[in-house]
């Protein structure tokens, strides 16, 4: 019996030689860590903001109304910064029960409806875990007594969903907040006619909110067609809910880093640098051909960036949820945008 020599194990098919490259990542950016909320801070900006709402609130409401006159100019300060409201002014509205009263009137839901627009946004972020602040007033003893309120991010959003998910919660979160009280102050507000009111030479004009297409809408369901010569004596929950779209269709110009900039990039990605452009000139036209304060918001766009800063994932499209949600965006804009935010109604001696 004969034996075969061993053989020699099979080889493999010689491979061929080249240079292996391996891609290294560089690592993913450490997650901020979480600051601790500073409720004193926020608490203090609140109650600061409530004082000088509810003081400015007075004086509004006195300016605004029908039933009573007022020497408005006596409130404020001397001739060389005639805007800054007297001490005396402040002291005078939190020792008065009525002028308390009815500056708590403006002031409370005013608050509410600023504040749940925050929320909005606050929400949002502790739903995608973005370390954010809590809701931080802006007191300013000027105007309607308030600059508004904000939340800081304190980091880059980098998805389209999230970054319309954060924009749009605020605006849908302050509509809601002030759409109910719009119409109570609606039914409970009624109309006047001019011959009626108290005319005082230390009053020759009447303050009126801007009309917008929603307040207007619901004058006319409610009440009807207003007649020649009349004006509507508003509840304060009208001229709280009309800070709140003021506030709200501000926030929603579709520019920039603002609410609006950020739903109408996540809604139309490249799309939003070329729209730019002529929204902004669209703004300016409205403020040369009706108010000029929205040059303000014209600078104020063009310090922030017209063009949104892109994210990762711009080309991709929202879902159809969100892509109604924008919509929606959209038509909360067009209801409280406001040609002329305020106006004055001019009196004539004797009515």
């Amino acid at each position: 019996m004969s034996s075969e020599p061993p053989r020699a194990p099979a080889t493999s098919p010689r491979q061929p030689s080249f240079p292996y490259r391996t891609l290294v990542l560089p690592p993913p950016p450490p997650a901020p860590t979480p600051a601790r909320p500073r409720w004193a801070l926020a608490l203090a900006l609140l109650v600061l903001t409530l004082i000088t709402t509810t003081t400015m609130g007075t004086l509004w409401l006195l300016w605004a109304s029908t039933e009573v006159t007022a020497d408005i100019q006596s409130f404020f300060g001397p001739d060389f910064f005639p805007i800054l409201v007297r001490p005396s002014t402040i002291l005078r509205v939190w020792t008065d029960p009525t002028l308390l009263r009815l500056g708590l009137s403006f002031s409370l839901p005013t608050l509410f409806i600023l504040l749940c627009h925050e929320l909005g946004h606050y929400v949002a972020c502790r739903r995608y875990r973005l370390p954010a602040t809590l809701p931080y007033f802006l007191p300013l003893p000027l105007a309607i007594g308030t600059l508004g309120a904000f939340i800081r991010i304190r980091a880059p959003i980098r998805s389209k969903r999230v970054l319309f998910d954060v924009g749009v919660a605020g605006p849908i979160a302050g509509f809601v907040a002030l759409l109910p009280m719009m119409l109570l102050g609606v039914i409970w507000s009624y109309p006047v006619r001019l011959e009626t009111f108290p005319y005082s030479p230390d009053l020759p004009s009447l303050f009126l909110p801007g009309k917008s297409l929603l307040l207007w809408g619901l004058l006319y369901l409610v009440h009807g067609p207003a007649a020649p010569g009349e004006v509507y004596q508003l509840h304060p929950f009208v001229f709280a809910s009309w800070v709140g779209l003021l506030a709200t269709s501000l926030n929603l110009i579709p520019l920039g880093q603002l609410d609006g900039g950020h739903i109408l990039y996540a809604a139309t990605g490249r799309l939003q640098r070329r729209l730019a452009l002529p929204l902004w000139l669209a703004l300016l036209v409205v403020a040369i051909l009706y108010w000029p304060g929205w040059l303000l918001w014209c600078v104020i766009t063009v310090v922030m960036g017209l063009h949104h800063p892109p994210v990762q994932d711009e080309d991709r499209r929202l879902d159809p949820v969100r892509r109604a949600l924008a919509w929606s965006a959209f038509l909360i804009f067009v209801l409280s945008f406001m040609p002329v935010p305020i106006q004055q109604l001019g009196l004539a001696a004797g009515g």
